[in-house]
C-alpha cells in the first residue's frame, strides 16, 4: 500500500541506523507487515538475530499468520521452550511476546548472560509496556499467606493512615487502596526479604523474585481488601540486554497514543519521541460516530441504554460493550449480555470475527490488545471511565487528581477503546459513551487537551450532533432520535458520510497536549540514581525540580514526598521534615 512503501522507504534511506525508533501509523495501515519487512530487510543486511515481540500470545498469532501469508521466514518458541537455531543464527525473525522476553527467568537470559540481538520491534508498544511493568510485580490474594503476614508486618502503619479505611480493607473493600510507607518498608525490608522468599516458588512470585530480590528496599507496597502489590519504583530494564543493548531497537505506536511514556517506561530519550517515523500526509484514518446520548435528552441515561442493547437479537452485525468493572458488567448478564473474562476473552471475539452476532459481548476493563474490524463490531458502547489495573496507578490517581501525567494516562485508555473497533482506513462505527464520569471527562474543556487531536475533533463532532439532534425531539421522542443517527451510519448515509469528512478536515495539531517529555525524563533520572543508591545525585535533581518548577498543591506534596524518600538514605530526620511538608 502507499502508506506501507513511504515508511518503509523513509526508513531505508534515512533512519536505517538510528538505535531508537518510533514508528506511528494510523489503525489498519499495515504495521505488522511493515515491522516484519524491516526485521527481514536487517537479517539480510547484518545476519544478526531479529525479535518481534507482541504484548500478548494472541497477537503472537495473529503476527505468524501474517508472516506466512506474505513468506516472511519466522520461528516461534517450541514446547521444549528453547531458543531456535534460525533465531540465533540470524536466518529467521522470532516471534514471541513481552513476557517471555522480561522476567526472571527469561530463556534469553538476564544481566551478562543474555542473548543480544541485533533488531528487535515491540509491536502494539503502550500494552508491550503494560505487559513489562506485570512481569516485575509480585500479585497475591488476599486468602495468601504473604498477604496476611505483610498486613500483620505493617498493621501500625496501615491503620495509623485511617482507622476507618484500614477496617474497610479487613471486610475486603477492594476499592480501598493504602500504601505501605516507605520509610517502614525499607526498615523492615529483611523481614519482608524472608516473607516472600518463603513462597518463591509460587507461580506468582516465581519470575518476578529473581529481579528484585537484591532491591527490595527500591520497591513499593500497596494493600486493597481483596490484594497485595508490589513492584519497583523503576522498572530495571538493564537486567534484560536483549532489549537494552540491541543495535535497533524500534517500536510501533497507533496516531492516537501518547509516546511521551516511553521516555520512563522504555528509556528513549525525548528526542527519538518528538522524530518518530510517520505518513505526512493523513491526519486521520477510518470513521467514528461519537455518540453521547445524555446530551440529546435526560431519559438516554446508562441504565436505558444498557436495556435497549443488551437483549439478544438477530443482528447483521456486532454489537460490543467496554466496561470498566465486573460490578458494571452485571446489568447487562441480567440482561442477556455475553460477559467475557481473561480465559474466554479470545474465544468469544473468534465467534464474533466468525458472525455470530446474536449477543452483546461485554468485555471489562480491556481497552488494548483486541481488534474487532469491520462486521464484528458496528455499535461499540464506552461504559464509565476506565480502572487502573495496579493498585499503585489507582493510589497515584487518587493522590495527584489533577496531574497532566494522571489525565494524560486516562485519556490513551479512553482513545485504546474507541480505536477497538476501527482498524482500517475504510472501516466505521457507532460509539456510544455513557456512565456520567466518562461523559464528563470527554465533553470537558478542562479533560479535553488531554486526546489527541484527532480524538477531540471526533468529540467536537459528537457534541454537534447532540446538539442537532435536540431539534428533532420537538417530532420524535428521544429513543428514535438516536436510533436515527445510529441509522445514518450503518446505512452509509452520504449526507452523514459528507458532513464527517468535511468535519475531520479541519482537524488542528497536537499544540494544546501539555508537555510532559521533561517531568517524565526528570522523574526516570531521579529514580535510576535512586535505584543505583545514589541518594544525593537523586535528591539533588528533585529538589532542583521542585524549586525550578510551578506545581499545583497536589503535584507538590507527590514530589516532596517523592525527595523524602530518596533523602531517607542519607538522613532520616531530613526525610522526617520533608514527609512532614509534603502531608502539609
Amino acid at each position: 500500500r502507499p502508506v506501507q512503501y513511504e515508511i518503509l522507504k523513509m526508513w531505508f534511506e534515512n533512519r536505517f541506523n538510528d538505535r531508537d525508533l518510533i514508528i506511528k501509523l494510523h489503525t489498519g495501515e499495515g504495521k505488522t507487515l511493515i515491522g516484519l519487512l524491516i526485521l527481514y530487510s536487517k537479517i539480510n543486511s547484518t545476519g544478526k538475530p531479529a525479535l518481534y515481540v507482541c504484548p500478548n500470545k494472541y497477537l503472537v498469532q495473529q503476527v505468524c499468520q501474517e508472516a506466512k501469508k506474505f513468506g516472511i521466514p519466522f520461528c516461534i518458541i517450541g514446547e521444549d521452550n528453547d531458543l531456535p537455531n534460525d533465531f540465533l543464527s540470524g536466518k529467521k525473525i522470532l516471534i514471541t511476546h513481552a513476557q517471555k522476553l522480561f522476567n526472571g527467568k527469561s530463556i534469553f537470559g538476564i544481566d551478562n548472560s543474555a542473548v543480544t540481538v541485533g533488531s528487535i520491534i515491540l509491536d502494539d508498544s503502550h500494552a508491550c509496556i503494560d505487559s513489562i511493568k506485570n512481569s516485575f510485580t509480585i500479585k497475591v490474594g488476599k486468602d495468601h499467606a504473604i498477604y496476611k503476614k505483610i498486613i500483620s508486618l505493617f498493621e501500625d502503619d496501615l491503620r495509623n493512615q485511617g482507622e476507618g479505611s484500614f477496617l474497610d480493607m479487613q471486610t475486603g473493600n477492594y476499592e480501598t487502596v493504602l500504601p505501605i510507607p516507605y520509610w517502614s518498608w525499607i526498615d523492615k525490608k529483611q523481614e519482608v526479604i524472608r516473607i516472600i522468599s518463603e513462597h518463591k516458588l509460587d507461580s506468582n512470585i516465581f519470575f518476578v523474585w529473581p529481579i528484585i530480590k537484591d532491591h527490595i528496599d527500591k520497591c513499593q507496597a500497596f494493600i486493597s481488601g481483596n490484594e497485595l502489590e508490589i513492584s519497583p519504583y523503576m522498572i530495571p530494564l538493564d537486567k534484560f540486554p536483549t532489549f537494552t543493548k540491541a543495535e535497533q531497537r524500534i517500536l510501533m505506536s497507533a496516531t492516537t497514543q501518547d509516546d511521551s511514556f516511553f521516555i520512563k517506561g522504555l528509556n528513549f530519550s525525548i528526542e527519538s519521541v518528538k522524530k518518530p517515523l510517520t505518513t505526512t500526509d493523513q491526519r486521520w484514518s477510518g470513521e467514528k460516530m461519537i455518540l453521547l446520548p445524555s446530551l440529546i435528552a435526560d431519559d438516554l441515561e446508562r441504565e436505558f441504554i444498557i436495556n435497549k442493547f443488551s437483549p439478544s437479537a438477530k443482528k447483521a452485525y456486532g454489537v460490543v460493550s467496554l466496561v470498566s468493572s465486573f460490578k458494571k458488567a452485571q446489568l447487562y448478564s441480567v440482561l442477556g449480555a455475553s460477559v467475557s473474562n481473561s480465559e474466554n476473552i479470545f474465544e468469544k471475539i473468534t465467534l464474533l470475527k466468525k458472525g455470530n452476532y446474536n449477543d452483546t459481548l461485554v468485555v471489562v476493563n480491556r481497552y488494548d490488545g483486541i481488534d474487532l474490524p469491520d462486521e464484528s463490531c458496528r455499535i461499540l458502547i464506552m461504559d464509565s471511565m476506565p480502572y487502573f489495573n495496579s493498585l499503585y496507578e489507582r493510589y497515584e490517581e487518587m493522590a495527584r487528581s489533577t496531574s497532566d501525567l494522571i489525565n494524560i494516562k486516562i485519556a490513551q485508555k479512553i482513545e485504546q477503546g474507541l480505536g477497538r473497533s476501527v482498524r482500517g482506513e475504510k472501516d466505521y462505527t457507532v460509539i456510544i459513551i455513557i456512565g456520567a464520569d466518562l461523559v464528563k471527562f470527554m465533553k470537558s474543556i478542562k479533560t479535553a487537551k488531554y486526546f489527541s487531536a484527532q480524538t477531540r475533533q471526533q468529540i467536537e463532532i459528537g457534541m454537534q450532533i447532540a446538539e442537532l439532534a435536540k431539534d428533532d425531539l420537538i417530532s420524535s421522542d428521544s429513543i428514535q432520535v438516536l436510533s436515527s443517527l445510529i441509522r445514518q451510519s450503518l446505512r452509509r448515509d452520504e449526507g452523514w458520510k459528507d458532513f464527517y469528512k468535511e468535519e475531520m478536515e479541519k482537524i488542528g495539531t497536537d499544540s494544546q497536549k501539555p508537555d510532559i517529555y521533561g517531568l517524565l525524563k526528570i522523574e526516570r533520572d531521579c529514580e535510576q540514581a535512586n535505584f543505583l543508591g545514589d541518594f544525593e545525585t537523586a535528591s539533588r535533581l528533585m529538589q532542583t525540580f521542585i524549586d525550578s518548577t510551578t506545581l499545583d498543591n497536589n503535584e507538590k506534596g507527590w514530589y516532596l514526598q517523592t525527595l523524602a524518600r530518596y533523602k531517607y538514605g542519607l538522613s532520616k530526620l531530613d526525610a522526617n521534615n520533608l514527609q512532614k511538608s509534603a502531608f502539609r
